[in-house]
């Protein structure tokens, strides 16, 4: 008669024999079983991962030599965000709290033919071209528009004005340093040095330095805080014209930041 071991129910045997050690043997058979199949499934395994290394190290080493698989199109994508991360870490950008200390490095306003490429609400300096209003007269004088020049530098500011003013700043004098919530608004700065500090929201703020020959367009969005401060050493004083889309109110408004900065 043929046996099994006990246990197996339903074997036609199962009632007639019983074998002896019937356990061990079920224990060796198990035993040798999963031995005999952990030593290929390892070595596979093994050889897996040791040609994936093999693949990226060769990939590595190929990239880094001829520059493939990269078309001319990444590697200019690739150059530009390199050339953007090394201006951002030159550009004195405070990230967190506002209790920071001015870093004594600071970020030129850009030209008229550059663009704002941390800009994320439309907010930005932009050095104006001084030329683009037939009544400009070469370095003499200049005239231009606060909503032209917005548009023209690629930053976001009011579609009217339904507060324009005008102001001056003397050295060691400061204005804005605010943030309003429900208005945009835009300046024209010019006529001494200074620095002028841009909120830019989420992430931290960029101070920009400016020159007395200077003449830059501040674009401040609703939610975006601005200061500026005059700090000529030849005694010029720094002006200000601001257009915003918003009536001006009487006294405080509601709807606006004030003193954003305590280091301003």
């Amino acid at each position: 008669a043929h046996c099994v071991p006990r246990g197996w129910e339903g074997h036609p045997s199962h009632s007639a024999c019983r074998c002896p050690n019937s356990s061990a043997a079920m224990a060796t058979r198990t035993f040798s079983t999963s031995k005999s199949y952990g030593k290929p499934r390892s070595r596979v395994r093994g050889l897996t991962i040791l040609g994936a290394i093999v693949t990226f190290v060769l990939f590595a080493a190929l990239s880094l030599t001829t520059g493939w698989p990269m078309g001319p199109r990444t590697k200019r994508r690739m150059g530009e965000a390199m050339h953007n991360a090394y201006q951002w870490e030159e550009a004195h950008f405070h990230i967190g709290s506002s209790l920071q200390r001015p870093h004594a490095l600071s970020k030129r306003p850009l030209r008229p033919d550059e663009r704002d490429q941390f800009s994320k609400r439309g907010e930005g300096l932009v050095l104006l071209p001084g030329d683009d209003d037939p009544r400009s007269d070469g370095e003499d004088h200049w005239m231009t528009s606060v909503l032209d020049a917005v548009d023209e530098a690629g930053l976001k500011g009011p579609s009217r004005c339904l507060d324009l003013h005008v102001g001056t700043i003397r050295p060691g004098g400061a204005r804005g340093n605010h943030r309003h919530k429900t208005r945009d608004e835009s300046l024209i700065i010019w006529g001494a040095s200074g620095r002028i500090r841009v909120e830019r929201p989420g992430m931290g703020y960029h101070d920009y330095v400016v020159d007395r020959d200077d003449v830059v367009v501040l674009a401040a969005p609703a939610g975006s805080a601005h200061a500026i401060r005059a700090d000529d050493g030849e005694g010029n004083v720094m002006m200000l014209a601001a257009c915003s889309d918003a009536p001006p109110t009487d006294g405080p408004d509601p709807n606006t930041d004030y003193r954003v900065w305590k280091d301003w």
